[in-house]
């Protein structure tokens, strides 16, 4: 090869293209040199978030945490789907060894059948999925550890693609923290579950998914409706439905939040579990039946000291969030959009939607040195009814119905330093009033029986008035605290405790039979108590978007197709119902006609109904056609639109080089 030719020299060219693309290739895929990338998705799907980056950041050096990636890369046994959610995953990984810098360790396993890498994802209790009569399994799970401690993701369904981030994330901040937080949970219902009682046969219940989330984080204690005080190392306190709440109770919540604790309060109007699932549940102790929970609840003493108004009585009805509840429409059950929510606050900002059954409102009126914001509220479509409409409307549908035209607050975050509903001590227990009779006032009250004449004189004289201050209130001397010690207490009211119900918060995977969440309301609870328990890292990557975007373009443009032949379609099918409904007189039901006109008649009817089912036929036809062809004009377009974009500039470029060498 001469090298002074041209020919020569585009054949050094080429081989030095091909030297240097394996030379970038080795450095990039091979040494991880420069190894980046630009996220410019919308979403920024592939960016990990600050939160996770943060967790990252604290893990210790000197004790990495091994992420095993269990995935089988064999095609016979490997559905697509599963196949291209494993890329999602593997590519999700990388990043977060990347981003440790050095304090995971990757370790990828590929357990296909019959092999000892499958031996071991099950002694790591990885899930194998069934897929064929043979039985051979399918695997897609993460084995996390640091240390002894270890957290398993036994399947990573692709339905959960979107807290796909946040539970690696969850998994690798649980090993390697020493200890668990610690949440309380309050309630008037048994949603921490019951135990079993053979002797009775019968089964115990199970706790509440929220609970059983919530234990997967947290060390989550039991906190008795009775209880006169909190622990002090409960970091969060949950209080869901508190019917009947106590003074002491009330009391206990007051001092726990003035000791620098969070709260989370869930009270209702109306609560549907409290009346329709466990009052008149049968005592597994004594097989008796069991008590009525009531189903209105409250926290007045609180509500009073915190500045919120809240009335059990009224419930929100909403006809333009209203959504289905035992199997019908009705604007007592709603569903409140993305635009309902507080898009500045981190607890909702990333929810989709929220799921509220017979809520309350709330009216936070403020008090000093507290600020409410709004998490959550109603249209303006939207008015306060009582108990006994709101059972109607569950039943009915609705006929007179007057909007107010104010959004109504259902959930309300308040943020400052709290003053104790309690200012004069602790309230005395219902037996000890009584034992007193009536305590202190009725002593002062009680008129004085005098017996020496002389001494009732002395006693009705009147003292000359004399310049006095009020006199400031005595402090209490029982060790109440008058104001939290921290300057930045939280309290998260929801006017609604249904919404947390398991029925309302998950289903059923119908691929691997777990379950998965619906709506938003789990996920806004696990963000809330996130956020009370001083951690928030995780916060950001609950609610991720999908890699899976839908084609909305697409779906715009058939939407548009269809409507310009909805009339027509429209207009048959009128047309065949009106000769339905001719034909129902003229049948007997023995299948036979007598009068020979209603015979005819009965024909041409059916002639008619052939000839315009034929006429739906031909029009459904040509509305296929220009759906096809708009489909196919967008498919050309994405194909050969940027390569032929790219060929015109590249002629463009040379027609506009050759007219400047041929000027010169």
């Amino acid at each position: 090869m001469n090298l002074n030719t041209k020919e020569g020299s585009a054949g050094i060219t080429a081989l030095l293209t091909i030297a240097i693309v394996i030379a970038v290739n080795f450095l990039v895929g091979g040494l991880g040199f420069l190894n980046g990338r630009f996220d410019v998705t919308e979403d920024k799907l592939y960016t990990l978030s600050e939160g996770t980056r943060n967790i990252l950041d604290r893990l210790n050096p000197d004790e990495p945490v091994t992420i095993r990636y269990y995935v089988t890369t064999e095609d016979r046994v490997m559905p697509p789907v599963l196949k291209t959610h494993s890329r999602t995953v593997q590519d999700l990984i990388l990043e977060f060894q990347k981003a440790a810098k050095g304090k995971i360790i990757l370790e990828k396993l590929a357990p296909n059948p019959n092999t000892e890498d499958e031996d071991k994802a099950r002694e790591d209790d990885v899930q194998g999925v069934p897929v064929n009569t043979d039985g051979d399994n399918v695997y897609l799970g993460l084995a996390i550890q640091c240390a002894k401690q270890k957290e398993v993701l036994p399947f990573l369904n692709p339905n959960e693609e979107t807290g796909l981030e946040y539970n690696v994330a969850r998994a690798i901040q649980k090993v390697s923290k020493e200890k668990k937080t610690v949440v309380g949970v309050m309630s008037s219902m048994p949603i921490m579950g019951s135990p079993m009682f053979p002797f009775q046969r019968q089964q115990g219940q199970q706790p509440w998914v929220l609970v059983q989330r919530l234990r997967m984080d947290y060390e989550v204690r039991e906190v008795q409706m009775s209880a006169s005080s909190i622990d002090s190392d409960v970091n969060v306190l949950i209080v869901v439905h508190p019917a009947d709440v106590t003074e002491q109770a009330e009391y206990a919540i007051d001092q726990y939040l003035m000791k620098g604790g969070q709260v989370i309060a869930l009270v209702d109007p109306q609560c549907l579990v409290a009346q329709r699932v466990y009052s008149g549940q049968q005592n597994p102790m004594t097989g008796q039946p069991g008590g009525v929970i009531n189903p209105t609840s409250d926290l007045p003493n609180l509500f009073k000291s915190w500045g919120i108004t809240y009335n059990k009585a009224d419930i929100v009805a909403d006809v333009n969030y209203r959504t289905q509840l035992m199997g019908r429409q009705t604007p007592v059950a709603l569903r409140l959009p993305g635009d309902a929510l507080n898009k500045q606050e981190r607890i909702t900002a990333d929810l989709q939607s929220l799921l509220f059954m017979m809520s309350g409102t709330l009216d936070a009126v403020g008090k000093d040195g507290i600020t409410a914001t709004t998490l959550a509220a109603s249209s303006e479509s939207s008015e306060l009814i009582d108990n006994t409409t709101a059972e109607k409307l569950m039943r009915e549908p609705v006929s007179n119905f007057n909007a107010s035209g104010k959004k109504q607050t259902l959930a309300v975050m308040l943020k400052g330093k709290f003053k104790t509903a309690f200012p004069n001590g602790k309230p005395k227990a219902p037996a000890e009033a009584k034992t007193e009779g009536g305590g202190a006032q009725q002593d002062v009250a009680a008129p004085q029986t005098n017996t020496k004449p002389e001494l009732a004189a002395e006693a009705n004289k009147v003292e000359p008035q004399k310049d006095t201050k009020p006199a400031e209130p005595a402090k209490p001397t029982d060790g109440t605290i008058l104001e939290s010690q921290n300057a930045e207490g939280t309290v998260v009211i929801f006017a609604d405790a249904d919404m947390m119900y398991d029925a309302f918060t998950v289903q059923q995977d119908p691929m691997t039979g777990g379950l998965i969440a619906v709506d938003g309301n789990l996920p806004m609870f696990l963000n809330t108590v996130e956020i009370l328990s001083g951690g928030g890292d995780l916060l950001q990557v609950r609610s991720r978007a999908s890699t899976r975007r839908p084609f909305a373009k697409m779906d715009e443009l058939r939407e548009n197709v269809e409507k310009s032949f909805r009339p027509s379609l429209t207009q048959k099918q009128a047309e065949m119902d009106k000769i339905a409904a001719d034909m129902g007189p003229l049948r007997v039901k023995n299948g036979q006609l007598v009068d020979p006109a209603q015979i005819k008649k009965l024909q041409e009817l059916m002639d008619k109904q052939t000839q315009i089912k034929r006429e739906i036929r031909e029009i459904k036809k040509d509305q296929n056609k220009d759906i096809d062809f708009t489909q196919n004009i967008i498919t050309l377009l994405n194909v050969f639109g940027v390569p032929l974009l790219v060929v015109a500039i590249g002629l463009t470029l040379a027609i506009r080089r050759r007219a400047v060498t041929a000027a010169i």
